[in-house]
């Protein structure tokens, strides 16, 4: 097999592992607070929420961010008028 199709079956295979992490886990870990929720204040003596993840820990993923807007499109582009 030509490298060529050895790189392309590897960047597909890429693609789909990424599409099912997308698909089946959304989130990920927030990579300011890394998972937390919670970052120190300035004095270093207490915690406050992150702003980032607003507390929860978690982001949505980029791949996850294309799934929904490719969905609404299509939903929209489906709607009885």
């Amino acid at each position: 097999m030509p490298t060529d199709v050895l790189l392309a079956l590897a960047a597909l295979g890429l693609v789909a592992g990424y599409w099912f992490a997308c698909r089946f886990w959304p989130y990920a870990a927030c990579w300011r607070c890394n998972g937390t929720g919670k970052l120190p204040s300035p004095s270093g003596k207490r915690f406050r929420t992150c702003p980032r993840c607003k507390g929860t820990g978690r982001r949505l993923r980029l791949g996850r961010h294309v799934l929904n807007t490719f969905s609404s499109t299509r939903d929209r582009a489906h709607r009885p008028e």
